[in-house]
């Protein structure tokens, strides 16, 4: 049990030092409360807007691309068929509102009938409706070529999602936030072969994966407590938890693995402590193509394509679509990707660091 034994030294050094508790500990609460607070207002335009189209004519295909051609909304995808579905996912979060066509539409159109459309939205966000239902009528009266006999009815409905921006920030901040592990991580390592500790320790009849398990396992009450703080200041902030809470911190934990892998590798590398910031220099760049802070839909296909063979916009993704409301199951080839990158990673650790220990 030698693993042990390193890893009782590890864990009384991280916690015997306050810098580094407190960077593990309060970087979580200031990452939330900065991020949340700077960027949990209202959308800019234009305004995605989703559609129901009941009538699905060529009269209401028209009226749909007229809406489209306006600046101030932008059409979501796909066009829904059926209320139940959109009102389904309004309830989710997975849309902000959605107009519906009725059925009839086309013949109130070419007998210049009234007829009346539904704009429902979230009641968290009233004014969304009123911002919408003057283009919408404008359109409408374009697209009618006279004073427009058509209606748009506003209805509120309760969702459970209250802050749309939270949740789709905090996700991303938490898993930023658990990549400095592998910072700090590397950092001890660096930092005891400097003071000559792993030279001592390399004496002994010590294993690889004794190191590797070694510099691990202090870091598992740090990662727990961490993702812990995440999502509880995320809730403070306005974070609803829709879908399960234990699923949600299962992939933040797999994640945080990963990135502890990382960190073994890393500081198996680094020949000195003063070397242990260029870790910066990848983890911000990997945090802003995962999706972090930004979608990832307009993004380059080959930096895409990159970011999707790493792990964190796996995590990123999963978590923001399990905390929404997403079942397990379609979040499975995620969390096997995590799995299988956490394993990967702890294994070329070893396979590395017994590299070191022969040279």
């Amino acid at each position: 049990m030698r693993f042990w034994e390193i890893g009782k030294r590890n864990l009384k050094e991280i916690y015997r030092d306050p810098v580094i508790l407190g960077f593990l500990l309060g970087m979580p609460i200031a990452f939330m409360l900065v991020f949340c607070s700077a960027f949990g207002g209202e959308h800019a335009s234009p305004i995605s807007m989703s559609i129901v189209d009941e009538d699905r004519s060529p009269t209401s295909s028209a009226f749909v691309q007229c809406l489209g051609s306006t600046e101030a909304i932008e059409l979501s995808e796909p066009i829904y068929t059926e209320k139940f579905q959109a009102q389904e996912d309004l309830e989710n979060g997975k849309i902000p509102f959605y107009l519906l066509i009725p059925s009839g539409f086309e013949e109130a159109r070419q007998t210049q009938s009234p007829i009346s459309l539904e704009l429902a939205y979230k009641e968290a966000d009233p004014m969304i409706g009123l911002q919408v239902k003057p283009v919408i009528e404008a359109i409408g009266s374009k697209f009618w070529g006279i004073s427009s006999p058509l209606n748009v009815a506003l209805r509120g409905t309760e969702s459970k999602i209250k802050n749309e921006t939270v949740n789709f920030f905090a996700p991303g901040i938490a898993v930023f936030g658990l990549m400095i592990l592998i910072a700090t991580g590397s950092m001890i390592i660096a930092a005891d072969r400097e003071k000559g500790f792993l030279a001592r320790m390399l004496t002994t009849p010590t294993r690889p994966w004794d190191f590797i398990l070694g510099y691990s396992l202090p870091f598992i009450p740090v990662l727990i407590i961490s993702t812990l703080i995440y999502l509880g200041v995320g809730m403070a902030m306005g974070l609803t938890i829709v879908g399960n809470l234990g699923h949600a911190f299962l992939i933040f934990f797999l994640i945080g693995l990963c990135s502890i892998g990382i960190a073994m590798i890393v500081g198996t590398l680094l020949k000195s402590e003063s070397q242990s910031p260029i870790c910066w220099v990848f983890i911000v760049p990997l945090a802003m193509i995962s999706g972090a802070w930004f979608s990832v839909e307009g993004m380059p296909s080959a930096i895409k394509s990159i970011a999707e063979a790493l792990p964190f916009i796996h995590a990123i993704d999963a978590s923001r679509s399990v905390i929404n409301g997403a079942s397990f199951s379609a979040v499975i080839p995620d969390f096997y990707w995590l799995i299988g990158w956490a394993v990967v990673l702890f294994a070329a650790g070893i396979v590395l660091f017994r590299s070191r220990m022969a040279s």
